[in-house]
């Protein structure tokens, strides 16, 4: 049985010296790293949305906002330390939040996509 993915939403610095993340729920698809522009296009609850806006707006000079799915923690900094990141947080993040919806349109995702590897293709 397939294990369920986190949603990971972090910032991440714009030098690529580091990750701030933010927020984590569980969720069943596979989200590519996409870069957030506006929080509220992806329909999150309201506290959550505030929290992730206000977060990202006091940290705007230095990072950027990203939304990502990944199996473990582990997962989610082997994906970002082979995009060229260091100085990676080396506990695993627990402020998980109760799982929510999020719009699919926002997100990158496997249907989104045009040219994928065909290793993906068989999953």
């Amino acid at each position: 049985m397939k294990r369920p993915n986190n949603l990971y939403i972090y910032l991440a610095r714009l030098d690529k010296k580091g990750i701030k993340v933010i927020s984590g729920f569980e969720y069943n698809e596979t989200v590519y790293p996409t870069r957030v522009k506006d929080i509220s296009k992806l329909n999150l609850n309201p506290n959550l949305s505030n929290s992730i806006s206000k977060e990202a707006y006091d940290n705007r000079m230095n990072y950027e906002l990203f939304i990502e799915s990944a199996t473990s923690f582990l997962e989610l900094k082997s994906s970002l330390s082979s995009r060229g990141y260091s100085n990676l947080p080396m506990q695993q993040f627990s402020g998980y939040t109760v799982p929510t919806n999020v719009n699919k349109k926002a997100l990158i995702t496997k249907d989104s996509t045009m040219i994928r590897r065909a290793s993906e293709t068989k999953r």
